[in-house]
């Protein structure tokens, strides 16, 4: 991942705790834990927690800890296996193999691996699963192209000729 750049960027260590909203241009670790909204134009790492009601950033890679938010991103979003996030997700490409309480709104593509656990609304332009994920979800193709419906067609229609 391009994430974190120690030259334009903020770290918030481990046992340390802001009350109160963050807002960066730059990119920021955060080890510790954030009790309010975060809001980072850059890319966040994140191996702590956040509290709050909108993390909003333009990439994202958690390998640990936990989010109580929901999450808007404007690039890729990667939830490792040891991260849990409780709200929604909208991304335009996402891996996920930690657990997701919520929806989650990927407009490319979104990758599962085996130790996901999902559980909501699933929104995206493709998908791939890994063979042991755990996904109690609703599937939706609201992202879709329309490939798979011009080769019915197509095929129909040469069904119908012959």
């Amino acid at each position: 991942m391009d994430g974190f750049s120690e030259e334009r960027g903020s770290f918030i260590p481990r046992g340390m705790t802001v009350i109160g909203d963050v807002e960066s241009s730059g990119d920021l670790k955060l080890s510790g834990e954030v009790r309010g909204d975060v809001h980072i134009d850059g890319a966040l790492e994140l191996d702590g927690k956040v509290r709050g009601t909108d993390l909003k950033v333009g990439r994202i890679e958690l390998t640990e800890g936990t989010i109580e938010s929901n999450i808007e991103c404007q690039d890729y979003i990667s939830v490792g296996s040891g991260v849990t996030v409780i709200g929604n997700i909208k991304a335009k490409n996402a891996d996920v193999s930690g657990a997701v309480l919520g929806s989650i709104d990927v407009a490319e593509n979104m990758s599962v691996g085996s130790t996901a656990v999902i559980r909501g609304d699933v929104n995206t332009g493709s998908i791939n699963i890994d063979l042991g994920a755990v996904c109690d979800v609703d599937l939706k193709r609201g992202h879709s192209d329309d490939r798979a419906a011009a080769f019915f067609e197509e095929y129909l229609g040469s069904r119908e000729e012959a």
